[in-house]
């Protein structure tokens, strides 16, 4: 590679400064962490030999044979390797590669580190390519690559950027298939500009070294340069694999954009890709968060391997799009008719099924099942999903009652389902019994501020509210701006919420204000209920008029055709006043609009939206 790349890596000069900038300490969770002595690796599990003496026995008894009896091919060496390591840890198995000196060579290392990588041992792998450079063992281009797959796996940065300085000392720096390697590392370990620096720096790339820049990506949750990295890929001429394709459809089911979604689609049939059960489960998904369900379902029946995941995405489709009944009946035919076990993730999608449309009695019943007839675990997340179910419905006391319940600590998550169902039955004095434990657990995120707010706004407490206020100024906390979406012609164009006008966006301004007027006429009354109470009502109306899926509903009127639905993604949850104004805008403009926040789907038709009000 080229000089800038070693200077951004600032590589040592020499190999025994590498091997030293290697020394690990596995912990107790097998992540690792560096040692100041170098070349020192234990492991805590295994400080010290905690196998019975009849190991002991038998492991002498392997030494005896094969260095008096049996003759050392590698086969025997590296069943002795993975016993030494497997029965005794890391620093009683490292004399081994210096009793064999001789014996261990390159190849016979690069079998046990794949053999070890195959098996999702990882930091035996690791071990393995340090014992290597201790005894020196020198890799080759077979070693890094299988190495630098569970240093990903790891997430060790810092031992990747070790490994890359070898790579590029040794001239190998230029092999697809090691900078692949490091392009796979880097973008697992949350390293994206390093992994795009050595994708740029390729002198050749394959289509596994694009799906690797894509998988990085997607992991860093940058779908926005996914779609860019596929449009470079088709530039350059690489041809997709269904990998890919999987990459990107993640990638459009999380921006919204349902244009790109189906162009992919289409692409996969002229280009006859095949529909396997990981295609299928990605389409199936991106249809499901872009809105439509009926594409989702199609797929869904065209294919013909599912597995759980398939099931999973299928339930939380229709939980997330407001088809609750269709959610249940699907985990039913699951269960009875294709005798699939259900595991966590789609209880998660059955209660959130529930949840969304207020299925109390059977989200209870659902709750109960997992336990006792599935023998599962509820994790947190299930704990959330009941809390916010029964919390909606009223049931504030039973909802406290399951916290309190829990076998694991609650976290924010949970608290702030319960202050926002306080907030929508006005309870005020469970509310403030809950905003302490959230200042316990948070007390920098500002949506638990605005909570407590909107709950005091209600009730008109104009003291409590502006207290609320004096403590977000003296912590100098800020709310998340609302981000919403919107794709015109296969381009995605974002909004933010704005106090006021900005320039360039006088044509939304004026058709606004436009809209405002015809609204008013056909019955919408603002709700200035959560608006800032020292201003006039007046100026609470205009500043409601300038939140972001507002911004990007006006935007999609003035550039979209007539007849086509208007698909809006935003970041937060819709507000009350912008969810009356999408009602009323779908009736009076005759427009069918879908937005998407960060809970669910709303599906505005007619003047009425999917969720029956009910969210």
């Amino acid at each position: 590679m080229k000089r800038s790349v070693k200077s951004f890596l600032q590589a040592p000069s020499n190999l025994s400064q590498w091997t030293h900038s290697l020394s690990i300490r596995p912990s107790s969770t097998s992540a690792l962490s560096f040692s100041e002595n170098p070349l020192q690796i234990t492991e805590s599990k295994h400080s010290h030999l905690t196998k019975s003496s009849s190991n002991h026995a038998h492991m002498d008894q392997m030494l005896r044979q094969m260095i008096n009896n049996e003759p050392i091919d590698p086969f025997n060496l590296m069943k002795l390797i993975d016993f030494s390591v497997s029965s005794h840890g890391f620093a009683a198995s490292a004399h081994l590669f210096t009793q064999f000196y001789g014996l261990i060579d390159t190849n016979l290392c690069n079998s046990v580190i794949k053999c070890y990588t195959d098996s999702n041992k990882h930091l035996h792998s690791v071990f393995v390519y340090t014992q290597m450079w201790r005894n020196g063992i020198f890799p080759d281009s077979s070693t890094f690559p299988t190495v630098l797959k569970s240093v990903a796996q790891l997430c060790r940065q810092e031992l990747g950027k070790a490994i890359h300085c070898c790579i590029i000392q040794m001239g190998l720096d230029s092999n697809v298939y090691i900078s692949t390697a490091l392009v796979n590392m880097y973008g697992l370990c949350s390293s994206v500009s390093d992994a795009r620096h050595v994708f740029d720096e390729m002198p050749e790339k394959n289509v596994v070294s694009w799906n690797a820049l894509i998988t990085g990506y997607n992991h860093n949750r940058m779908f926005r340069e996914v779609m860019d990295v596929f449009r470079e890929m088709q530039i350059a001429g690489a041809k997709p694999v269904e990998v890919t394709m999987v990459g990107v459809l993640m990638a459009c089911a999380h921006l919204g954009a349902l244009n790109q979604g189906r162009w992919i689609d289409e692409y996969m049939d002229q280009n006859r890709l095949r529909l396997n059960v990981f295609v299928g489960t990605a389409l199936i998904d991106m249809y499901a968060k872009c809105g439509v369900v009926d594409e989702a379902e199609k797929i869904f029946k065209a294919m013909r391997v599912k597995n759980i995941y398939t099931w999973n995405v299928l339930i939380s489709g229709y939980a997330m799009n407001g088809r609750g009944e269709s959610a249940l009946q699907a985990f039913s035919r699951m269960i009875m008719m294709e005798k699939f076990k259900p595991d966590e993730v789609t209880f998660l999608g059955v209660l959130c099924a529930c949840c969304h449309q207020g299925l109390v009695n059977e989200g209870r019943m659902y709750f109960t099942s997992m336990k006792e007839k599935f023998g599962l675990r509820p994790r947190i997340e299930h704990y959330g999903c009941m809390v916010d179910l029964l919390g909606r419905a009223g049931f504030l006391d039973e909802a406290l009652q399951l916290i309190q319940s829990m076998s694991m600590k609650p976290d924010p998550i949970i608290w702030r389902e319960l202050l926002g169902a306080c907030r929508i039955h006005g309870n005020i004095q469970l509310g403030e019994f809950v905003k302490e434990k959230l200042l316990e657990l948070q007390p920098n995120n500002g949506e638990n501020y605005l909570l407590l707010a909107n709950l005091y706004a209600r009730h008109r407490r104009w003291d409590k509210v502006e207290k609320v206020r004096e403590m977000m100024d003296h912590r100098r906390i800020r709310k998340v701006p609302g981000c919403s979406s919107i794709e015109i012609d296969h381009m995605v164009y974002e909004f933010v919420v704005t106090n006021g006008m900005k320039p360039g966006f006088e044509d939304i301004y004026e058709l606004l204000a436009d809209m405002n007027k015809k609204l008013k006429l056909a019955g919408y009354v603002a709700d200035t209920g959560m608006a800032a109470y020292d201003i006039e009502e007046e100026e609470k109306e205009d500043s409601l008029m300038y939140h972001s899926e507002k911004l990007a509903l006006a935007f999609g009127l003035l550039k979209s055709s007539s007849g086509l639905t208007l698909r809006i993604v935003k970041n937060l949850r819709i507000c009350q006043d912008c969810h009356g104004f999408f009602k009323v805008v779908s009736k009076v403009y005759a427009r069918d609009i879908s937005v998407r926040d960060r809970n669910r789907f709303h599906h505005f038709v007619g003047g009425v939206c999917s969720c029956n009000d009910y969210w």
